[in-house]
């Protein structure tokens, strides 16, 4: 169950500030939402729920692939997560167009990870997914990017950093997740918003 918020979640977008839709999952809650993310690059059938119940996954969500921050985060949790947790599972989700993934693609040929393509998401799967992982915002198609660690479809870790421009601290997050499957227990990190 999620705490209820009294406050509106907000992020750092350069000089100024987005509001974010949905709730931060916490952890140890289930992933419930039903959604149907449409393939953009190594994966055969669209993104569902039932793909994030088996075994360790991050879920990694990006507003724009064609920006650094974006582009920094799939290399990083690529090359990192293979020394740190050599069986985790990565997904990405971004709001841009299939054809954005090209330049993916291009540069970085090693790049394993599926990617899925949230703008080419019926209304209904769109909202289901910012809902649930909370990285919708406020009056804009796109999402923040941020961090989510599943384990068997249950949250154990979620990060979205408070500063949009910046990449997610993948590197302290892929170790933190290492540590609670070592240990067996969810923690809050206190560093989102």
């Amino acid at each position: 169950m999620r705490a209820s918020e009294d406050s509106m979640r907000t992020a750092q977008l350069g000089t100024s500030h987005i509001e974010l839709q949905g709730e931060l999952p916490l952890p140890g809650e289930r992933l419930e939402a039903d959604f149907t993310i449409p393939v953009a690059r190594s994966a055969s059938r669209p993104l569902v729920p039932s793909d994030l119940q088996d075994g360790l996954v991050v879920v990694s969500t990006l507003p724009n692939i064609e920006k650094h921050a974006c582009l920094a985060q799939i290399v990083e949790l690529e090359e990192r997560s293979h020394e740190t947790i050599p069986h985790l599972r990565i997904v990405h989700v971004s709001a841009d167009h299939e054809a954005h993934w090209r330049e993916v693609d291009r540069f970085h040929p090693n790049i394993q990870a599926a990617g899925y393509s949230l703008c080419c998401a019926d209304p209904a799967s769109r909202e289901a997914f910012v809902e649930a992982f909370g990285v919708g915002v406020e009056g804009h198609h796109r999402i923040a990017h941020g961090l989510f660690a599943l384990l068997d479809g249950v949250f154990l870790a979620a990060e979205i950093p408070a500063d949009q421009m910046k990449p997610a601290e993948v590197r302290d997050f892929l170790h933190r997740v290492a540590a609670l499957v070592r240990h067996g227990r969810p923690v809050a990190d206190e560093r989102t918003p």
